[in-house]
């Protein structure tokens, strides 16, 4: 039956952010709570040996005050580690997550019934984010961290083939624990030691695409609700005179439940948003500082640094795109053509809308920050006043 309408649920609108959220094990399935919370401290456990490993290189660092090298793990292994605390957090709001999910497939169903205008609206709205939010967000970050072990697949291939002593280089050039620097590069720890960073990079690319992802379809969903419902409001008022009350209503309705719905994602991610804020502000800060200070130009890491402000920019990007939309539905509510109906009921209800409408909705980070796009460039700045900082 799911195969005849044109609008499905989310799982089979958004099949690669939906893949990530289900392998991350951040998928908010209630018949799958047991599974999850059983499978996290495996995942956390599998990567803690390289964690632990990379912790030891930047003590030995700082034992000698090799900065540039602790900056180089620390760029890495920040975001690494956090999207495993994306896995916790995600468990904490799966109530919540839930929620969001029930609502994209409830307006979904309800999509399937609306006449062609409306499904309009919603087939651009929904176009744009698999473009966009989803297929757009897995190339950037699958870009970004596949970039360290394809180069040194290429790397090592183009050595072994075409050197008589071929040079060995690692995903992440990282030292045996209590072995001389030179014991990395020996059979059969190289080859283990390789494999197993190619398994925590798939980790990272899987863990950044769902939880990221879901955040920004999610925004892009409730601006969709908000041109819905704006446009019935335009159409309730050149209705029937003895439908316009009812129509008014309904779009009301739909009203109250966007912010019921945006409420739920502020709850949902709100402290992963105040985290980003402050790990994106730092990681860019060093990622610059390590391609300035550091070994030479290393194109990994600019790669690298571009996906971090572009991991910054795009909630920005969302927040200011809610913001903007939830004041504009204020001047299309005036505009409607409220003017030519006599019922002072829906007049007054009009006026009312209007009035809740012009109170910006903002997304914000420990209830705190709103994320917008004077945000973003506040972000950049204070991170390029930390680099300076570091340099002198």
């Amino acid at each position: 039956m799911d195969e005849e309408l044109e609008f499905k649920p989310f799982s089979d609108t958004y099949r690669k952010i939906t893949f990530a959220l289900s392998v991350g094990m951040i998928y908010p399935n209630p018949k799958t709570e047991k599974w999850r919370l059983a499978s996290i401290p495996i995942l956390v456990a599998s990567i803690t040996p390289l964690a632990s490993m990379i912790f030891i290189d930047m003590y030995k660092g700082w034992l000698v005050k090799d900065i540039v090298n602790i900056i180089r793990h620390s760029t890495v292994v920040g975001p690494f580690l956090g999207g495993f605390f994306k896995m916790i957090l995600m468990y904490h709001k799966r109530v919540q997550a839930k929620e969001i999910l029930d609502e994209i497939d409830r307006d979904h169903r309800v999509f399937n019934g609306i006449s062609e205008p409306y499904k309009d609206i919603a087939r651009a709205s929904i176009k744009n984010s698999q473009v966009f939010s989803e297929t757009g967000w897995v190339i950037t970050v699958f870009t970004c961290v596949m970039t360290f072990p394809a180069m040194a697949i290429v790397q090592n291939f183009y050595n072994f083939a075409f050197k008589s002593e071929p040079e060995k280089y690692m995903i992440h050039d990282l030292e045996k624990p209590f072995s001389a620097p030179e014991a990395r590069f020996q059979s059969p720890y190289f080859e283990f030691i390789f494999v197993y960073m190619f398994y925590c990079s798939i980790l990272y690319v899987i863990n950044f695409i769902g939880y990221d992802g879901f955040f920004g379809l999610s925004i892009n969903h409730a601006c969709l609700k908000m041109d819905l419902y704006c446009k019935a409001l335009e159409d309730a008022m050149t209705a029937p005179t003895e439908e316009v009350y009812e129509k008014v209503i309904a779009v009301v309705k739909e009203q109250c439940r966007m912010f019921r719905y945006v409420d739920l994602i502020q709850d949902t991610f709100n402290i992963w948003l105040g985290i980003i804020f402050i790990a994106t502000m730092v990681q860019i800060c060093t990622c610059l500082y390590h391609i300035t200070e550091g070994y030479g130009f290393d194109l990994r890491y600019m790669i690298f640094v571009t996906g971090a402000v572009i991991h910054i920019y795009l909630p920005c990007r969302y927040g200011a795109k809610l913001k903007v939309m939830s004041v504009e539905t204020s001047n299309r509510f005036y505009s409607s053509g409220w003017e030519q109906v006599d019922c002072q009921r829906v007049r007054r209800m009009v006026l009312f809308m209007v009035a809740r409408a012009q109170c910006p909705i903002v997304i914000t980070a420990f209830n705190m920050m709103a994320f917008d796009m004077e945000l973003f460039t506040s972000i950049l700045q204070s991170s390029y006043s930390m680099f300076t900082l570091l340099r002198s």
